[in-house]
């Protein structure tokens, strides 16, 4: 990667966490970005795979301007220190990312996690170790081999790299498996960004091979354990989880919500940023939705419903 590329993409990291006054900070091995300290709970963001704590994109960020908020890059990503010799399945993150947690003290916390993000956070709160607030799952990971969408699916079977990219072309494929409707970025920052995904394209293949290692399924079972209410979003047309997987989400979990983002793919934050922060704001604002305990048949029926 040269320094040219490096240049590229920081310029893009820091213009965001200047313009939302974010803080890089480290933990241990984690680097997260941090803002400034507010009343209300803390949210703590994790990322999908191979993505970082600096592509949640402008609309996620905002919530920063009201909430408390730390983007963390996953272990074995970003700014996060990588070991070779270190587990990268979601058990083993669920392992390194406690001690940050716990770090923050008595604050109320709400996990916010996308894909491998979300059954990381999922995890972390059936552990019941700490008492999370709220949860935010933006179509998880870890739910089995029967929510994966077919070219995944095939491609896990085959032994294929779905994710991960090292050249253009590699990226726009993978681009058009996560996007509904993949941006569109001048030649430089392409360069760039395939640059980058080419430096970390062993790293992420770990992850994957350390994920499936762990069991692909290994979520499902353990989100009847979550106490909280659990707002979960899904993109109508994901190609990575099949969207039919939102309401067996609901179904596994004690206390759940649903919204389905239409016309969204995999990254429904990136892609329908605002709708997706109108969700998540309706259920930080809405106190029946936090530490409610189970709800009555007609609160399940309403979840339910808004799935369809």
């Amino acid at each position: 990667m040269s320094a040219a590329d490096r240049w590229v993409l920081a310029g893009l990291r820091w213009a965001n966490r200047l313009r939302f006054a974010l803080k890089l900070r480290r933990h241990g091995r984690i680097a997260y970005l941090e803002s400034p300290r507010r009343d209300g709970p803390t949210l703590v963001w994790l990322h999908g795979l191979g993505a970082s704590k600096d592509q949640w994109g402008p609309a996620m960020f905002g919530l920063a301007r009201q909430y408390h908020c730390l983007f963390i890059d996953l272990p074995g990503h970003g700014e996060s220190l990588y070991d070779c010799t270190a587990g990268y399945g979601p058990q083993a993150m669920v392992a390194e990312l406690e001690p940050l947690l716990v770090s923050l003290g008595d604050r109320a916390l709400v996990l916010i996690g996308s894909s491998l993000g979300g059954c990381v956070a999922a995890l972390l709160a059936a552990r019941q170790r700490q008492h999370f607030t709220g949860l935010v799952l933006l179509a998880p990971a870890g739910l089995g081999e029967a929510t994966l969408g077919p070219a995944l699916a095939l491609g896990l079977r085959n032994g294929d790299a779905c994710f991960g990219y090292r050249t253009e072309a590699e990226m726009a494929r993978f681009w058009r498996l996560v996007f509904e409707q993949p941006p569109r970025v001048g030649p430089r920052i392409a360069r760039a960004l395939a640059a980058s995904g080419a430096r970390r394209y062993g790293q992420v293949q770990r992850v994957v091979d350390d994920f499936k290692r762990e069991g692909l399924g290994q979520l499902a079972s353990q989100l009847p354990g979550v106490s909280c209410h659990v707002q979960v979003i899904w993109g109508s047309c994901d190609q990575v989880f099949q969207p039919s997987a939102l309401a067996e989400t609901i179904r596994l979990l004690p206390s759940a919500t649903g919204h389905l983002v239409e016309g969204a793919g995999h990254v429904a934050y990136l892609e329908r940023g605002d709708e997706v922060v109108s969700v998540i704001r309706r259920y930080l604002l809405d106190g029946s939705t936090l530490d409610e305990g189970t709800p009555g048949p007609g609160d399940r029926l309403r979840a339910t419903a808004r799935t369809s």
